[in-house]
């Protein structure tokens, strides 16, 4: 009992995934952490908008002329919303290689994007394909589910459907969580399954449910630890990237106050300084991800070694 801790790997690997981190990462190499830091754009974080929808607009709120006009607009939203959507899907796309490029450039200690893109893009897509059905049949579930509830309601459900659908928000919520759990393995575990094996990822999944039922219980307190310090995490990194933010956001906000004061500049021209503030602030904000990233992906990693050692992808 007094080696429990030792022979749970979730807990034995912490350390050597601290020590590779620091390693890797330090003495300070920027071009090493500008690179993670691209990477991070792709495998971590994420971006949010604020909400507009508790705003009711009333018929006084729109302009003479702009109901005519609505059609028009409609067009180009939908436009948009087409853009973005294309773009975020690309965007995943190109996250799901940088996966494997990640694992490459850490087995291999070359820290370089190029020479492993092009040859892990085919995994990628696989990869990308499978989160891809993933997320439409969690999607299509829970429309289902919420669809059969109005449905079994019959027309006279009324005010009681709100109150049936929040009866099945515990039900949405795990399995929500149980998918997140499968993203979570694929990523650590299935993706360098796949390097390895060389293998889609399929028979990736197929060989990790060998593992998961000889080591049950190391992968359950992996899950849960995982979590959990993935939890821990990210509150520090969001306070770390908010406090940079305020502080890169000082000489902005003092050189719109002189604006303001000096040549009375509109509020279109302050707008113009979000420019160079993103410019800077963006990469702050991911070379701040960037240690975080690294030990995550090293703790996983060093974990699927101590379950399988023929897995070792990590040099001595």
């Amino acid at each position: 009992m007094t080696d429990m801790a030792e022979e749970m790997y979730a807990f034995s690997r912490l350390d050597g995934a601290l020590q590779r981190t620091k390693s890797l990462l330090w003495p300070i190499n920027w071009g090493v952490w500008l690179r993670l830091a691209l990477i991070a754009l792709f495998v971590g974080g994420g971006v949010s908008f604020p909400n507009t929808s508790g705003y009711d607009f009333g018929e006084g709120d729109l302009p003479p002329g702009f109901e005519g006009a609505l059609p028009g607009i409609a067009t180009v939203v939908v436009v948009l919303i087409l853009v973005v959507l294309v773009l975020a899907l690309l965007w995943w796309l190109v996250g799901a290689a940088m996966q494997f490029v990640f694992v490459d450039m850490l087995r291999t200690g070359d820290i370089h994007i190029r020479r492993f893109l092009g040859e892990r893009f085919g995994k990628g897509v696989r990869l990308f394909l499978f989160q891809v059905v993933l997320t439409l049949v969690l999607v299509l579930a829970m429309v289902a589910l919420i669809a059969m509830v109005v449905g079994f309601g019959g027309p006279g459900v009324g005010v009681a459907a709100p109150l049936m659908i929040l009866a099945f928000i515990p039900i949405i919520l795990v399995a929500a969580l149980l998918f997140g759990i499968v993203f979570l393995l694929t990523t650590d575990f299935v993706v360098p399954i796949m390097i390895h094996e060389d293998c889609g990822v399929i028979e990736g999944w197929q060989r990790l449910i060998g593992l998961i039922s000889a080591n049950f219980w190391q992968i359950v307190v992996y899950v849960v630890t995982r979590l959990v310090l993935g939890l821990i995490a990210g509150i520090v990194q969001a306070i770390l990237v908010i406090l940079a933010l305020v502080v890169i956001a000082i000489p902005f906000v003092l050189i719109g106050i002189v604006l303001l004061a000096a040549v009375q500049a509109n509020y279109v021209l302050l707008l113009v300084l979000l420019i160079p503030y993103l410019v800077i602030a963006i990469p702050v904000a991911l070379l701040i991800a960037v240690p975080f990233v690294t030990f995550f992906r090293y703790y996983g990693l060093l974990v699927l070694e101590g379950l399988a050692p023929e897995y070792r992808l990590l040099p001595e």
